[in-house]
Formats: C-alpha cells, sequence, structure tokens
C-alpha cells in the first residue's frame, strides 16, 4: 500500500471477503490503473514474499486484486502422483516403441535389437515432451509464474490403436503479468518440443531405408504396412533432402514416425483453442471475448471443410481435427481465457506472433 501512495496511486476503498473454494480475497479500488512498469515490480514482490496472486482488473474504477495461490507444488503426495504417472507413460511409450521395432524388422527382414530400440524411442519420444515442458517452466521462473508439473499422462500403447501417451501438461498457479510474457509461456513449449522433435526427425529419416516403390505397393496391398495421406510439412521437406535412387521411397523409420507424431501434437497444441499453448500466443494480442469466437470459428473452419470433402481422405482428417478441437475446447476452454494478470496491460508482441505462424506452417500436415 505503502509503494502505492509513493506512486501517486491513491486507493478509493478496498475490501477482504472469504470464498469457499480460494480463501481471502483481497480488492483494493484505484483511482487510476497502475503502469505496466508499477504493477509487474508489485507482481512479483507479492509472489515472492507472500505467495499470492496480484491481478488488474479492468472496472470503472482499477481494482488490484490479491488471491491466494492454491495447492504447494512440492508435497509428498504432489510427487508420488507425478512418479507413477511418469513411470505408466515410460511402460506405455516403450510398448509403442517395441511394437513399432518389431513390425519394421519384419516387414523390411532386418535384425536388430528390439529391446534396446525401445529404450532408445521411448527415451527420444518422452525427452522431447520434456523439453517441450522445460520450455514452459524456464519461461515461466524467469518471468515469476508459479507452475506446477510437469504431469505425464499414459494411454494406450500402439498394440490396442493409439500412441502410448496423450502428452504432458503443467498447471499454471498464477497469470503472468502482462501480455508479452504470456505469448512467451505460450511460445517457448512448441519450439522447445520442434527443436527436439526436429533433431530425432533429422536422425530418423537418416536412418530410414529405401525400397522400391513396386516393393512398397505390394507390401501396402497386404496390409503389412499403412500409406500415410498426411504428413507434417517439416517431415515432408525432410523426405525430399535425403537423396533416393528413380522409383524409390522411404519407409520411416520408427525414430521419424516419432518425430512425425511430435510434429503432428504440436501443431494441433497451437491452434487457437482454449488454454493451449497457441491460445496463450493468441489470446495475448486479442480480448477475451474476441478470442473465445476465434475459438469457435477454427472448430467450425475445420468441421465446415470436412463436409466439403466428406467423401475424401482429406474430409475425413478435417472432420476428426474438428472433433479433436471441440474435446480440447470442453477440457481446456470451459471458462474464458484470463489473458494476463494485468487487463490494461498493451505490451503486444508481434514477434512471438511470426515466430508462433512460423511454427504453425512447419507442422502443419498436408495430403500426400
Amino acid at each position: 500500500m505503502k509503494q502505492l501512495l509513493r506512486a501517486g496511486h491513491s486507493v478509493r476503498q478496498h475490501r477482504i471477503f472469504e470464498d469457499k473454494k480460494i480463501g481471502t480475497i483481497i480488492d483494493i479500488e484505484l483511482e487510476h490503473p497502475l503502469d505496466q512498469d508499477l504493477f509487474d515490480k508489485l507482481y512479483a514482490y507479492v509472489i515472492k514474499k507472500y505467495k499470492c496472486m496480484i491481478i488488474q482488473i479492468k472496472h470503472d474504477y482499477p481494482i488490484l486484486r490479491l488471491l491466494p495461490v492454491r495447492g504447494n507444488c512440492n508435497t509428498v503426495k504432489g510427487k508420488i502422483i507425478k512418479t507413477v504417472l511418469l513411470m505408466a507413460t515410460f511402460i506405455t511409450v516403450y510398448m509403442t516403441g517395441y511394437g513399432l521395432f518389431s513390425s519394421y524388422t519384419q516387414i523390411l527382414d532386418i535384425k536388430a535389437n528390439i529391446v534396446l530400440w525401445g529404450f532408445v524411442y521411448t527415451i527420444s519420444f518422452l525427452g522431447a515432451l520434456s523439453i517441450h515442458e522445460l520450455g514452459h517452466m524456464l519461461s515461466s521462473k524467469k518471468n515469476g509464474i508459479l507452475i506446477d508439473g510437469p504431469y505425464f499422462i499414459p494411454a494406450p500403447p500402439i498394440q490396442l490403436g493409439f500412441i502410448g501417451t496423450l502428452g504432458a501438461i503443467i498447471r499454471m498457479k498464477t497469470l503472468p503479468s502482462n501480455r508479452r510474457n504470456l505469448a512467451l509461456l505460450g511460445i517457448s513449449g512448441p519450439l522447445s518440443g520442434f527443436i527436439m522433435g526436429l533433431i530425432i526427425g533429422i536422425i530418423g529419416i537418416y536412418l530410414s531405408p529405401a525400397i522400391p516403390i513396386k516393393h512398397a505397393e505390394e507390401l501396402i496391398r497386404t496390409g503389412e504396412v499403412s500409406e500415410l495421406s498426411f504428413m507434417p510439412l517439416i517431415i515432408a521437406l525432410l523426405t525430399h533432402l535425403k537423396p533416393m535412387p528413380e522409383n524409390y521411397i522411404l519407409v520411416l523409420h520408427p525414430l521419424a514416425f516419432s518425430s512425425l507424431i511430435i510434429m503432428f501434437v504440436t501443431f494441433l497444441n497451437l491452434l487457437p483453442i482454449g488454454q493451449l499453448d497457441g491460445g496463450h500466443v493468441i489470446r495475448s494480442i486479442m480480448s477475451s471475448s474476441s478470442y473465445e469466437k476465434l475459438n469457435y470459428l477454427v472448430i467450425l473452419f475445420f468441421a465446415v471443410m470436412g463436409l466439403l470433402f466428406f467423401n475424401n481422405i482429406i474430409g475425413q482428417y478435417f472432420i476428426a481435427i474438428s472433433i479433436v478441437l471441440t474435446i480440447l475446447k470442453f477440457l481446456t476452454g470451459r471458462k474464458p481465457h484470463p489473458g494476463p494478470a494485468n487487463q490494461y496491460a498493451n505490451d503486444k508482441s508481434y514477434a512471438y506472433l511470426v515466430l508462433y505462424f512460423l511454427l504453425l506452417v512447419l507442422t502443419m500436415p498436408i495430403p500426400l
């Protein structure tokens, strides 16, 4: 309070009230909004000293709201949950890697240590997910944002029709202080994961053998391999960079397939839906109401495109994406995206927006 008064911000009134779910909340009504630099300093001070989040709400008169940070990131129970989820994800991803390498060696009639390659696949895939979350964690630490995680999410392995995981998540316990930090939080994870996925992809494409097209057509006809209808742009570019004899085609190495999945998941995560990473970036330059409308426009776009090309594999692909986005909207965007903690912030970062669109294009699945 003294800090505010010294800065020339007179306080009109303050109110303290209790919320059953959140705890004690303090509202301070000001004559004029705090400028961005002062708010950022106050934001860092309150989080560090009191483990509370402070937000500046747009109103007839600006309101500073102090909220207690819920939960402890490092409880014994929390650590046990993270460890169990990580171990379960390791097992399901390993089963996927083992299955992919088993099929790969049988199709090409080659010998390989499948057990060892299963571990290589698992470590590389989970490594990419970890690097993605590490990007978020480093940007959060740099800007004083409290987070909880990462939590790895296991899923059925490829033997049961999936890829072994639904990825990993972190939970924001405090909002970024301004728009620039919100955009940085959103782009840091996908960028880090993309770089790791690109490295895996380069290695995977290098290890991918070329076989005669006629042989490949026979394998597809007998159902031993599946023909890819779509591929992320960056993976398609990598395949064209590898020299091949005429009338030959690549059989993707499991590591290349791993990179393909990483890029596809990154693309979905970059779409402006709910509180996905792409949503953070786009929300940093848009109002809450405009961003909500964009959410539904994106879902509607994929649904309409799916109906227009329904009799084609492209249409089925678009329909599938629209369904996935609807689920993600329900899971991560039932409530409007809160945006930055300072609702008066106007520090839009178009550099992050350019980087966002570059990643979106490079990871976009294209028909083959």
